[in-house]
């Protein structure tokens, strides 16, 4: 395990070189879980008649920390739990089944949605703690390389707090795309908002 997580280590040095800023000194490499009562995510997708919002749970997820900064992780999303907020009954649930059903997300065959960082850049903005993120995102099956940035607030070998917003392509996914009325009249921009906590369960790895 220990040699699993300095070649992560090697890894992450290899791609940002440099570039990394320590926000909290020395420290080592950390596992942090994720907290997914107190993390979410929510969703906008817009169409040429309105906007429509809501949510979807982390079902789990892990984070690597070398010396309080994120280096890699895997975020896991619930694919049957998306609520939508901008409707009442009986439209909310009918817009919800829509959206579990295969002409969407269908989550019945792919239940889950996974995010795997693959790298970390922390020279976006030294003073705001913006990081840049690389990551692989699988959603229906279908893997698709995604870059964005994270606003921090928390860093350390022991907690980490972020924002981010994130702008995927459904297209990219076969989301909606089976059907001619909803390719059509629904944009192709799917917008997340992702509020995620975590904090450290287990011993440091290596001390540096």
């Amino acid at each position: 395990m220990k040699t699993l997580f300095l070649s992560l280590l090697m890894l992450f040095h290899a791609w940002s070189g440099r570039h990394v800023v320590n926000y909290t000194g020395p420290g080592g490499v950390s596992v942090l879980a994720v907290n997914t009562s107190a993390s979410m995510v929510e969703w906008k997708a817009e169409k040429a008649t309105g906007t429509h919002t809501g949510t979807v749970k982390i079902e789990s997820g892990t984070l690597v920390m070398h010396c309080g900064l994120l280096a890699s992780g895997t975020i896991i999303l619930d694919m049957g739990s998306m609520t939508v907020a901008d409707l009442s009954s009986p439209d909310k649930q009918k817009l919800e089944g829509n959206l579990r059903s295969d002409y969407f997300f269908d989550a019945g065959k792919f239940p889950q949605a996974r995010l795997d960082i693959t790298a970390v850049n922390h020279a976006s903005e030294k003073a705001l703690h913006f990081i840049t993120i690389l990551g692989n995102l699988t959603l229906r099956s279908i893997t698709k390389q995604i870059t964005f940035t994270a606003n921090v607030s928390k860093s350390t070998v022991n907690d980490f707090a972020a924002e981010a917003n994130v702008v995927i392509n459904r297209r990219d996914f076969d989301v909606a795309t089976s059907n001619l009325r909803y390719d059509t009249f629904i944009y192709k921009d799917i917008h997340l908002h992702v509020m995620l906590k975590a904090s450290r369960t287990g011993p440091l790895v290596s001390s540096l």
